[in-house]
């Protein structure tokens, strides 16, 4: 299938591969965020894939508790960024990942989600679901609020990212019904409004 450079998901990965460098190293986390990642980790036994997983912060520090891990993106760059930190990454698209249906202890995405266009979301959340086994954890993190629409990158306004700002309570009701069950939610305010999201896929 071609793709078509003004398609929101491309031009964006399109961007990441030139900015990869400089997001890497404006990339910082919240003590609010840490903490969830925490509980996040505490709860997973197993294999866990990081889908959106840029430059692998986050990945890495999974490997560091003890825990297997996958990174994917659709930057090149941002996947080599990744591996460089010793990070298995592969090349792809967290809206269709590239992982063995129910083979998931563990999804974690954080930041990505917001740059899956809006009509996207509920396939996208079902393959999710697919990829991870009964009763294996998902952790979420994403922009919250109304609308999507291009963004200039912050430290480099000759790039945009598409940005897509989702409803708290109409993502939570998606997850429901696209066979998770939430088990905490939390918002918190830094240069935007983030929903971060634990959730179980439902047992079959």
């Amino acid at each position: 299938m071609i793709e078509v450079m003004d398609d929101p998901t491309s031009r964006t990965t399109a961007t990441y591969d030139r900015i990869a460098r400089a997001f890497d190293a404006h990339n910082r986390r919240t003590e609010g965020f840490l903490a969830f990642r925490q509980r996040f980790a505490e709860a997973v036994r197993g294999l866990v894939a990081d889908l959106g997983c840029g430059p692998g912060h986050d990945a890495a520090w999974f490997q560091e508790q003890g825990l297997p891990v996958v990174g994917v993106d659709r930057s090149i760059e941002m996947a080599r960024l990744a591996v460089g930190r010793g990070v298995p990454a592969v090349l792809g698209d967290l809206r269709r990942p590239p992982i063995a249906l129910g083979s998931l202890a563990g999804l974690w995405s954080s930041a990505a989600l917001l740059h899956v266009p809006a009509g996207e979301t509920e396939p996208t959340l079902r393959a999710w679901s697919a990829a991870l086994r009964p009763g294996g954890l998902l952790g979420l993190s994403t922009s919250a609020g109304d609308g999507e629409a291009w963004e200039p990158v912050p430290y480099d306004a000759e790039f945009s990212r598409w940005f897509v700002h989702r409803d708290p309570g109409t993502l939570l009701a998606t997850l429901e019904s696209t066979g998770f069950q939430v088990i905490e939610h939390e918002m918190s305010t830094t240069q935007r409004t983030w929903l971060s999201v634990l959730a179980r896929r439902c047992q079959v």
